[in-house]
């Protein structure tokens, strides 16, 4: 069974605190876990750091379908780490399908969507270094212990 962990982050770019409820999946902790995580539009901070590259791109094809929202998290050396799809369900809801890149795995959790929700959830769970690295391990923790996409 998942558990919850309710976290407040302090996001300083946008200048608001949210409360975000994050999964406790009990991976092992690193020391390493970014104490303040920061968005601009077009990038990702952690510990006051600028870390990661963000752009969202809207009304693309990929394969044969028209997605309406796409986006793609980079390493500063433009590697490609994550890339997902935004898009309304069946339901009317938004849902998630993400690519780990770095283990080549898609990844969709109903309580992740959005660029935000990943990267406090990967923070959360020691997969995002405060030191602007990605702990591949814990990410394949992440994603054996979260992904509903099965």
């Amino acid at each position: 069974m998942k558990n919850f962990l309710a976290i407040v982050f302090l996001i300083p770019f946008l200048g608001v605190s949210q409360n975000i409820e994050t999964l406790n999946l009990n991976i092992p902790k690193t020391n390493l876990e970014p104490k303040d995580i920061g968005f601009k539009e077009d990038a990702i901070y952690l510990d006051k750091k600028k870390c990661f590259e963000y752009v969202m791109k809207h009304d693309i094809v990929i394969g044969n379908e028209k997605v309406p929202n796409y986006f793609e998290i980079t390493a500063l050396d433009n590697t490609v780490l994550f890339s997902g799809i935004i898009k309304k369900n069946e339901s009317g809801n938004f849902e998630n399908l993400i690519n780990f890149r770095p283990i080549e795995k898609l990844y969709k959790n109903s309580k992740i969507i959005g660029r935000n929700k990943l990267i406090l959830n990967l923070a959360s769970n020691q997969v995002l270094n405060n030191d602007c690295t990605l702990n591949i391990d814990n990410l394949r923790l992440f994603y054996e212990k979260s992904n509903e996409n099965n």
